[in-house]
């Protein structure tokens, strides 16, 4: 069983030295615990902040690692790195994918992280793969981010480390101790729901590769304009964009529903799938082709 340990508020564990010094064999040092916790994980957390050096920071002790991936590019790779040059990564992430994709076993601490990342557009990295011009299709950036202590949630599993990668490309990092289920914008569950549900409305499209080149970018449009990112909205949002007209949201009712500050998750699903046929009719008559790739 691996766990990591973190130094925050109640709830959570503390290590605090009692008696070291440079050059000591043993270091002493003690711990406190909630009421509740059991004996037998109170020896393995103080080995582990013995571990930590007793230096009250953050430490996470052999931690898994997965990025999540909501922007429209493929992800080469992603590595995260602590102040003290420790660090975790992870490759191959394509757009809107991520879950599942775990990386072991890793040393982190400290609440100051450096994020390098690298990656691009699908469709022109498939199209440069050998022509000498892959590497002028290929962006670098790097970002610095905080993650505060935070409470290690309780369980069984492996502590796992999430990093999300959102569409405006600002990042978070959260702890978990489940490897499925914790993606925040379903993109990928999406493409496959559409594909699987309306391919012979997804006029231009080939197959489900296609359709996943185009989607995470009108995923990364709906969420900087109105924050889809619920999977019953994000499904009514494709639909229309891919099978009724790509600029549905001009429409006087269906802009009104996406822009009401009071919008509900899952408001603009309900919405949608109570439409009429005619007002489908309607928006497909009045407005531009759908499934438009130059998003």
């Amino acid at each position: 069983m691996l766990f990591g340990l973190v130094r925050a508020g109640k709830g959570l564990w503390h290590a605090h030295c009692i008696g070291s010094r440079r050059g000591d064999a043993v270091a002493w040092c003690g711990a406190i615990r909630e009421q509740g916790m059991r004996k037998g994980l109170i020896g393995v957390l103080l080995w582990l902040a013995l571990l930590a050096g007793c230096n009250g920071e953050p430490a996470y002790q052999g931690v898994s690692f997965i990025t999540y991936n909501y922007t429209p590019w493929n992800l080469e790779s992603v590595q995260l790195r602590d102040a003290s040059g420790n660090s975790a990564g992870s490759g191959a992430i394509p757009a809107g994918g991520g879950e599942g994709r775990v990386a072991c076993c890793y040393t982190l601490k400290g609440t100051d992280f450096t994020v390098t990342w690298s990656g691009g557009d699908a469709v022109l990295m498939r199209k440069h793969m050998f022509d000498g011009k892959y590497e002028d299709v290929i962006f670098k950036k790097e970002a610095a981010l905080q993650f505060p202590a935070t409470k290690v949630p309780e369980g069984e599993g492996s502590l796992i480390l999430e990093l999300h990668i959102y569409p405006d490309e600002h990042m978070e990092l959260a702890l978990s101790r489940k490897l499925l289920g914790q993606v925040r914008i379903p993109i990928v569950d999406t493409i496959r729901w559409l594909y699987q549900n309306h391919r012979d409305q997804l006029v231009g499209y080939k197959n489900v590769d296609e359709l996943a080149d185009v989607l995470p970018k009108v995923a990364k449009q709906g969420w900087m304009q109105y924050r889809i990112e619920d999977a019953e909205d994000m499904r009514a949002y494709m639909f229309l964009y891919f099978t009724v007209a790509s600029n549905f949201d001009k429409d006087a009712q269906m802009a009104a529903i996406l822009k009401d500050p009071n919008r509900k998750p899952g408001a603009f699903g309900r919405a949608v799938a109570s439409l009429p046929k005619e007002k489908l009719t309607q928006l497909k008559a009045s407005g531009t082709p759908p499934g438009d790739k130059n998003v």
